[in-house]
């Protein structure tokens, strides 16, 4: 899931509880030693939370009905299409609430620019417009590639050119040509989220400090 999804599943706990989970995805490693316990708590919740949406039957059955093309990356878009699906429920204090936690200093480095961009286009609250999510999954998926684009000048420039990086094209961006499926499946994505949310609000307990 991505900010929205992981922050309507702890928004009951407090703020270092809610600031872990909001920035697990920065943190690498299982020596989670660094952080107060209530911020490790909610980066291993956060965690938790991956591990079972990933392995979800809805999640698996959705996986196979996306173009092959794109399979590989489907689930960054099944993030995103989450939090479009949960963004209109948000309420406005709840928003600002995570834009504050966002600001604070200890953010993680890895996440700065990101997080920059999100506040910058006041993302939280334009994700519950479709072309604004559908237009952000594209730019992820040209941020993937020109990174991918850069693995292969750099394998160039030492002879060991390969046209292909991840078994995808250098030059493609699935995600992009993933949109259009995306808008004309929105209905029966809803769906699945409606059978799969449900399970995931199971997992909310308050933090064991």
């Amino acid at each position: 899931m991505n900010f929205l999804g992981h922050a309507r599943l702890s928004l009951a706990g407090s703020d270092n509880f809610l600031f872990g989970n909001l920035i697990a995805d920065g943190v690498r490693g299982s020596d989670l030693s660094g952080w107060s316990p209530e911020v490790e708590a909610g980066i291993r919740f956060h965690r938790r939370c991956d591990a079972v949406i990933d392995a979800h039957p809805e999640t698996r059955w959705l996986l196979t009905q996306v173009p092959p093309s794109s399979r590989r990356v489907a689930g960054i878009a099944f993030d995103m299409m989450w939090d479009h699906l949960l963004a209109a429920e948000m309420h406005d204090d709840d928003i600002e609430r995570l834009y504050r936690l966002l600001a604070r200093e200890e953010v993680p480095s890895r996440l700065s620019s990101l997080i920059e961009w999100i506040q910058v286009r006041d993302a939280l609250r334009r994700y519950q417009e479709l072309e604004f999510t559908l237009a952000t999954i594209a730019s992820i998926g040209e941020r993937m590639t020109a990174r991918r684009r850069l693995r292969q000048t750099s394998d160039t420039r030492n002879e060991r050119l390969t046209h292909k990086v991840g078994n995808l094209d250098a030059g493609a961006n699935p995600l992009a040509d993933m949109t259009p499926w995306l808008a004309d499946n929105r209905a029966m994505l809803e769906g699945s989220f409606a059978r799969l949310w449900p399970d995931m609000l199971a997992l909310r307990q308050p933090p064991a400090i």
